[in-house]
């Protein structure tokens, strides 16, 4: 069986970040928007790394700098800016 990182990701947004009163339709959309945001990443990386087997230099800068981009915003949330 798949292991459904995704998922599991959507489950630990809704522990921690989103409103446990939050209503069906503000749920579904933030779904939506999660998953589309999870597509779109996926998808630059697949456009951006080397092709072949090997990992290169250059993509580990790719995965690097989408984390470093991903924390940062999660902080700026936290913070309240974003």
């Amino acid at each position: 069986m798949r292991r459904r990182y995704i998922q599991e990701q959507w489950n630990e947004y809704l522990t921690r970040v989103m409103p446990r009163d939050a209503s069906s339709i503000q749920r579904i959309e933030t779904k939506r928007a999660f998953y589309a945001g999870a597509h779109s990443i996926l998808m630059s990386i697949a456009a951006a790394v080397s092709p072949g087997e090997e990992f290169t230099d250059n993509d580990e800068q790719i995965m690097e700098d989408l984390q470093a981009e991903a924390e940062e915003f999660a902080d700026d949330v936290r913070k309240g800016r974003a």
